[in-house]
This record gives C-alpha cells, sequence and structure tokens, in this order.
C-alpha cells in the first residue's frame, strides 16, 4: 500500500507564534512551520490548516472541531484530549506524537501516517478511513467503532482493548499485533470475518468469543 506524503511548499514561514499567525491570515494557516510552542486554550472551529510543519509542539486543552488539514507534518507534538471532532485529515503525518484521549472522532482521512505514536484511548469513533498506516503505534482502549477501513494497515500496534464494535476489519492483517481483549460484538465473526490472524491470536479469539477447545 503506498501512501501519499504530505506535498509542503519549498519554503514555509518561521520564527511566529499561532495566535500571531491566525491574525494575520483571517483564521487560516498556510505555509508556516511552527516549533517547540506550548498552545493553550486554543478554541477554533473550522480552521483550514494547508502545508505546515508543527515540530515539539504541545496543545492544551484545545479544540479545532470541523476543521480540514492538508498537508501537514505533527512532528513529535502531544496532541493528547484534543478535539479534533468532525475533521477532515488528508496526506496528514504524526510522527513520534502524543494522540492519548484525543477525540477524532465523525472523522474523515485520507493518505494518513501514525507512526511510532501513543494513542492510548484516542477516538476514531464513526469515521471514514482511507490509505492509513498505523506503524507501531500504542492504540491501547483505543474506539474505532462504526469506522469504514479501506485499504488500512496496522504493523507492530498494540490494540489490546481496542474497541472494533460495527467496524469490518476484512483485509486487514492483524498478525504482528498485540490483539488481546479486543472488542468486538459477541455474534461470532462479525468484525473480524476477512481479517488475517496469527494461530496464537486466534485461539485466543476463539476463547473470547465464549468457545471451550477441548484437546
Amino acid at each position: 500500500m503506498k501512501i501519499t506524503q504530505p506535498r509542503l511548499a519549498s519554503t514555509l514561514h518561521e520564527d511566529i507564534d499561532i495566535q500571531t499567525a491566525l491574525e494575520k491570515n483571517d483564521e487560516d494557516l498556510t505555509e508556516y512551520a511552527f516549533k517547540s510552542l506550548r498552545i493553550e486554550g486554543l478554541k477554533k472551529d473550522n480552521l483550514s490548516v494547508q502545508s505546515c510543519v508543527f515540530a515539539n509542539c504541545s496543545f492544551g486543552e484545545c479544540s479545532f472541531r470541523k476543521s480540514q488539514f492538508s498537508d501537514v507534518v505533527f512532528k513529535n507534538c502531544d496532541l493528547s484530549n484534543v478535539n479534533f471532532t468532525g475533521c477532515g485529515f488528508h496526506r496528514v503525518e504524526f510522527l513520534g506524537c502524543k494522540l492519548m484521549g484525543t477525540n477524532m472522532a465523525d472523522g474523515i482521512f485520507n493518505h494518513i501516517t501514525f507512526d511510532e505514536c501513543r494513542g492510548e484511548y484516542m477516538n476514531l469513533s464513526m469515521s471514514k478511513l482511507r490509505y492509513i498506516q498505523f506503524i507501531r503505534c500504542n492504540l491501547r482502549g483505543a474506539g474505532i467503532e462504526g469506522c469504514q477501513l479501506t485499504s488500512v494497515a496496522f504493523e507492530a500496534c498494540n490494540l489490546i482493548e481496542a474497541e472494533f464494535y460495527r467496524t469490518s476489519l476484512k483485509g486487514i492483517d492483524l498478525s504482528d499485533s498485540e490483539i488481546s481483549g479486543i472488542r468486538i460484538s459477541s455474534l461470532a465473526g462479525s468484525e473480524l470475518r476477512g481479517a488475517s490472524v496469527s494461530s496464537l491470536q486466534a485461539l485466543d479469539l476463539v476463547r473470547m468469543l465464549g468457545v471451550e477447545i477441548k484437546d
């Protein structure tokens, strides 16, 4: 699966804080590089962010509901508990980021990379995900309920107790991820029908579905 990387401008504006950039550009952010910023209490709905890089930035009590992020890189950022409900993400990379408890429900994701991110209890419920790769991510307890997954890959991820209710995993290889306690509906084979798992994972899943194994 080939993920299209962010298409960044050759030159990005630097040495500016995000609030000043918003004031200068009528509430939109285009072609900026933000580094080592502590961003507190920023609440902007319907924001447009294009061709931007955020490096070593932390966001506290922030909300960006129904915003659009296109060609954006978040590197080593703390986005824990940020509200991204209803946002669109297109050609975005999250590299080494903290996404613990981040709310990304009801979003649209296209060509996204999550690489070595901490996403415990992040919420992706009711989202549409196309061409997405999760690489060595901790998604323990994440909410991935009612999602549409198209060309999605989980590579060596922690999916312990992740919730996949009403999300089809057909065609997805989970064999090198940790899926102990994965949460699916009690109807055997529903969400997992067509997924690939290892033999050891299959034994755990059979027990979880209430099937008794006898030698």
